[in-house]
């Protein structure tokens, strides 16, 4: 194994040596072909340099910049320090554009009659430039001013970007201060991203040429070492000439040795197979008690929504079987209890609808007097009176609208026992549960009267909805309500509070009348107790609200008041709380 490795690590060495070997000299070809011909052009057009023709010195610089794709600005400068032309492939450039550099230091070498190359950096438009300073003519007297030209790595990087090389590998160019400048994700630069921890850039800037013109490669030996994503890589290094700067090619173990452990993974696979074989044949025999375990689960789930019609398929007779046969007997068992609960509901619900029937009629009886009244009058005044005065008079639409209000109140009067004695399916929706108290107080509206019971129903706003069947919500406050009124036959206050708190939608119904003795409370629940006289009640009324209001997942309890009376008190839980649970 060691030595496939060694010759892993040999081959991928001279694969990155060459890569780096022509990075650096696509960069310094580039400096060098630039400076050569920036320097030959400034000594054939020397006289354009000394010439006052400014369009003369324009062409020249498009002429440059045509000619040389690399470049992105070019201008020239005087003897003085003064950008005489400046020209651009990005913008238009005026007058107001030009500026004096004799103070910077740039400048100053080039009235020794050096060249100058830049430090790299990022432009506005996100590519890597730097400046090449070329001067024209010789030092002091013959210097006659010089070029400045911006010059994009732009194709380099695309050269970068175009190297084959090793998956996984990466191409980093680094400035003489270690600053990132190029790579094969050009993202990396973009953002600015620091390799100076990486023991190739750190070698670098260590064992830099002193002499920037003559080219120096460092040892291109594979080394091993901490890069500055934190990863284990095999690295290659060394200087670029001319401009100084570093190339590093860099790829982590990880991929480097991909060949020796698709080796080991071969070797491996074997192996794998005949363990794979022994875990198949346990798995099959352990899927055999998984999936009763599945299907078991999947009971509770529907029974949970609702569903008591499911039935788990038994497939075996063992203690899963056992499991399983039981499970199906409960949710029979649950489902006759349930089907028992609807029956004693519509009991109650249908009593009820007895009770409330005389109050109903007498409700009626009124408007009913008023319409038979309204008739008889119209006739005797059609006996005695002359009908087209009556009608010029309006008479006949005074009594007309009269007779439509009385029928009105006769039909909301049999609409709201209709509604509350009509046997659906229970549907659970979103409920206002207001609205559904003051239909019930439509329904008590005659013994309210006729006991002179005094109402006061406040609730806060904004009230959320409730989820909940709304006729058996119905029935629930009707029954709570019908109590507090069998318990002040001589009068009093019937409050009804409806709050939110906290998660729950809050009713109290409180009564004025005598109370229950305290050790009676713990029996009001139960089936059949009451303390009303016999054939005024059935003693299912309370039992059967606390079945349906925790069927609503809420609460009922009840309790004497502070001062007088009792105090009914149902909580629901608000929908959309509700709705966010059984979608957990």
């Amino acid at each position: 194994m060691k030595i496939v490795k060694k010759e892993i690590e040999e081959s991928i060495h001279k694969q990155h040596a060459l890569t780096a070997s022509r990075v650096s000299y696509a960069v310094s070809d580039l400096v060098k072909t630039l400076q050569i011909s920036l320097e030959t052009i400034s000594l054939t057009n020397s006289d354009v340099f000394e010439g006052n023709d400014a369009k003369k010195k324009e062409n020249l610089l498009y002429g440059i910049l045509k000619n040389f794709p690399h470049l992105e600005e070019i201008v020239m400068v005087s003897s003085r320090g003064e950008e005489v032309v400046k020209v651009s492939k990005r913008y238009a450039v005026s007058s107001k554009d030009l500026k004096k550099v004799s103070d910077e230091p740039q400048f100053q070498k080039l009235k020794q009659g050096k060249s100058f190359i830049g430090s790299p950096k990022i432009d506005i438009d996100h590519q890597i430039v730097f400046d090449l300073g070329v001067p024209a003519g010789g030092i002091n007297q013959d210097f006659r001013g010089g070029f400045i030209a911006k010059i994009s790595l732009r194709q380099v990087m695309q050269e970068i970007s175009s190297v084959e090389i090793s998956d996984g590998s990466y191409i980093m160019l680094v400035d003489e201060e270690g600053e990132l400048i190029g790579h094969s994700d050009y993202s990396q630069v973009l953002r600015r991203q620091d390799v100076s921890s990486s023991k190739g850039v750190e070698n670098l800037l260590k064992n830099k040429a002193q002499d920037r013109n003559q080219l120096r490669i460092l040892e291109f030996n594979p080394i091993i070492y901490k890069s500055y994503t934190g990863e284990d890589v095999l690295g290659v290094y060394g200087l670029i000439p001319m401009v100084g700067w570093g190339v590093v090619v860099e790829q982590p173990l990880v991929s480097a040795y991909i060949t020796l452990r698709t080796m080991l993974l071969r070797l491996s696979l074997v192996l794998f197979l005949i363990i794979l074989t022994i875990t198949g044949l346990g798995l099959i025999f352990i899927f055999h008690f998984i999936r009763p375990v599945e299907e078991l689960a999947k009971g509770v789930a529907c029974v949970k929504k609702g569903d008591l019609e499911y039935r788990i398929p038994k497939q075996s007779n063992d203690e899963l079987g056992v499991v399983i046969e039981a499970f199906n007997d409960m949710i029979k068992e649950i489902k006759k209890k349930r089907d028992n609960e609807k029956i004693a509901i519509q009991a109650e619900k249908r009593a009820a609808i007895g009770l409330l029937a005389a109050g109903v009629a007498h409700e009626i009886n009124n408007p009913m007097n008023n319409l038979g009244f309204y008739a008889d009058d119209l006739l005797e005044r059609l006996e005695i009176e002359n009908i087209n005065e009556l009608e010029a008079e309006g008479v006949f639409k005074e009594y007309l609208l009269s007779i439509r209000e009385q029928i009105h109140r006769c039909t909301n009067i049999t609409q709201s026992l209709v509604n509350y004695s009509r046997e659906v399916e229970s549907q659970d929706k979103q409920v206002y549960i207001p609205n559904v108290v003051n239909e019930v107080l439509k329904l008590v509206k005659y013994p309210i009267n006729k006991q002179n019971i005094e109402v006061d129903l406040k609730w806060e706003e904004p009230l959320p909805y409730v989820l909940a069947d709304e006729s058996q919500l119905q029935q629930v406050i009707l029954n709570l309500v019908t109590n507090a009124l069998d318990a002040m036959p001589d009068g009093g206050k019937l409050t009804i509070k409806i709050r939110c708190e906290g998660n729950l939608i809050k009713i109290e119904i409180i009564d004025t009348g005598e109370g229950i003795l305290k050790e009676n409370l713990k029996y009001v629940f139960d089936p059949f107790y009451t303390t009303k006289p016999v054939g005024k009640g059935t003693g299912l009324g309370l039992a059967i609200s606390q079945v349906i209001v925790e069927r609503m997942r809420g609460i009922l309890s009840l309790e004497n008041n502070k001062d007088v009376g009792i105090k009914a008190s149902v909580g629901l839980p608000i929908a959309a709380e509700v709705i966010k649970n059984e979608t957990m």
